[in-house]
């Protein structure tokens, strides 16, 4: 039988990267055989240059915006939710659960935005909860998938809030409103990352995001007495240290000095200039086992870097291995499989943190109704001015 295959039926995902005031994007698309295929790359995308045309596709099209670390913060909380006590011989409703979900969210947000703020460099006030979920329900002790028409004292649950800064619900609210709220989906990259390594990594699972700006990120995902929970630590370390070291000696410029690092990781230099180079880098290095000492890192580290690291970097110190994040891995244990791997603007190795945020979409595709009432409840929170 001869498969023709622009007759196949493709979803489409638009998946939007946000790092701060410059976000990029591209349009992917998955066939019935699970083939996927990036059909449009763009370097900067901007919600202010899109056509009605563009527009129209967007109620179509399902959306994912995935935030850098440094612009977004998900907090996991298990909760517990005691009915009144006149309501426990009642099953639980569907308008029961979500008003006690709906306060709960509300009191974490005013507990947990301080610290959020802080994690993201910014006030308080300029602080959003952009996107709260539940998962991992207890009904009086006992595991259910879903907790209505239950009767029950006593509600356990894993809540996670995600939050962003104003300047980013500011740019993308316009998302929030258009088709259903099922077409639009908001996550932390790193958070995409650690979901996409548990699907075929046992846990605990260690991540760490080294880019240019003045913070990197170190993230442990972990099994908690409720769920599963994230552990993040901000790391006052940049990729950029090594370009900046490599100019200030040299006396070059970013560019030129961005050539000399490559050469270098390439072992293009000669043996001389190559050991001159690793030995003015050895500073910048040892700083970053310095900061990973202190958080008692074991077992393997999953490495998401803006510049390739140097192979002179070894954790031995404090006994972990550093490794690359595995797209083969990923994409042959899901089923999936990259469709003219040549086009996509990324090398093999990068390709799975931006398939990421796709992965973590397509797995809650048909998430619990209970986090639409959620998400239509949310308000988002602190996004008056």
């Amino acid at each position: 039988m001869i498969k023709l295959n622009f007759w196949q039926k493709k979803e489409k995902f638009l998946i939007l990267e946000v790092f701060g005031e410059k976000s990029s994007g591209f349009l992917l698309s998955l066939d019935e055989e699970k083939n996927l295929k990036i059909e449009k790359h763009w370097l900067e995308f901007s919600w202010k240059n899109l056509s009605r045309r563009f527009l129209r596709h967007l109620e179509k099209w399902k959306v994912v915006v995935s935030a850098d670390p440094n612009f977004a913060s998900t907090v996991s909380v298990p909760i517990k939710l005691e009915r009144e006590a006149g309501m426990t011989r009642s099953p639980l409703s569907s308008i029961e659960l979500e008003n006690l979900l709906a306060q709960m969210s509300a009191k974490l947000f005013t507990q947990v935005r301080g610290e959020a703020s802080q994690e993201l460099g910014i006030d308080e006030l300029d602080t959003i909860l952009i996107d709260n979920r539940v998962s991992n329900f207890k009904i009086d002790g006992h595991h259910v998938l879903n907790p209505l028409d239950f009767k029950a004292k006593r509600l356990e649950a894993l809540l996670e809030l995600t939050l962003t800064t104003r300047s980013i619900f500011e740019d993308w609210k316009n998302f929030f409103n258009i088709g259903q709220v099922k077409n639009f989906f908001f996550t932390e990259s790193a958070r995409s990352e650690l979901l996409a390594l548990k699907r075929f990594k046992s846990l605990p699972v260690n991540l760490l995001v080294l880019n240019s700006g003045e913070f990197s990120h170190f993230f442990t995902l972990e099994k908690a007495a409720v769920g599963e929970v994230i552990h993040r630590h901000r790391i006052k370390w940049s990729t950029s240290r090594f370009l900046e070291i490599i100019e200030k000696n040299f006396g070059v410029s970013r560019k030129v000095s961005s050539n000399l690092y490559n050469l270098f990781l390439e072992k293009g230099l000669s043996p001389r200039l190559e050991r001159h180079i690793g030995v003015l880098l050895k500073p910048a290095l040892d700083q970053l086992v310095k900061n990973l000492e202190h958080l008692k890192v074991k077992g393997h580290i999953y490495i998401d870097s803006s510049l390739n690291l140097p192979s002179s970097l070894s954790l031995r110190k404090i006994k972990a291995v550093t490794k690359k994040l595995p797209t083969d891995e990923l994409t042959e244990h899901l089923g999936f499989k990259i469709e003219g791997e040549a086009n996509w603007p990324w090398p093999k190795d990068q390709i799975f943190k931006h398939l990421a945020p796709f992965i973590e979409f397509y797995y809650n595709n048909e998430d619990l109704s209970i986090n639409h009432w959620l998400r239509r409840r949310l308000h988002w929170l602190g996004s008056s001015k």
